[in-house]
């Protein structure tokens, strides 16, 4: 099912969204995820961007073959002490690019669909892709950074 992205003004962009609800239908919201994200062309969309509640995104882990995974009650566990400023964009901000620092790796942990736990390193452009999800869980919109 396509969702219209939530406008850059909706509150529950600019909000911590705490944790998923139990009884969430994980694999359904990680395939609607998968959709929209390739509907709106992103690299990467949490649920929040297209009125969703819960805290969960989906981002890519390899552009190149648009493998994705789906990040349920993601946490970030270590971040690298060195920046690297980039141009960033966002689907929640229409023809917005500024250029933002973030660390360049990131050890993050999450569940997947079946609620298996999972401990990464990321780095480079896939550590920016999880932070900027990951900020969106926060209520953080990268034109605040």
């Amino acid at each position: 099912m396509i969702y219209d992205l939530v406008k850059s003004d909706d509150p529950l962009l600019h909000k911590r969204v705490e944790k998923c609800s139990y009884n969430l239908n994980r694999i359904k919201l990680s395939d609607d995820l998968h959709e929209n994200m390739l509907h709106h062309d992103g690299v990467g969309l949490s649920a929040n961007q297209i009125g969703i509640e819960e805290r969960v995104f989906i981002m890519m882990v390899d552009t190149e073959t648009q493998r994705t995974i789906t990040c349920f009650n993601p946490k970030v566990l270590k971040i690298s002490k060195k920046l690297i400023r980039m141009e960033e964009g966002c689907l929640s901000f229409p023809e917005t690019f500024i250029d933002v620092d973030r660390p360049s790796y990131v050890i993050v942990r999450y569940e997947d669909e079946w609620r298996n736990i999972h401990k990464l390193k990321l780095e480079g452009f896939i550590a920016r892709i999880f932070l900027h999800e990951y900020d969106h869980m926060e209520g953080i919109v990268f034109t605040s950074l």
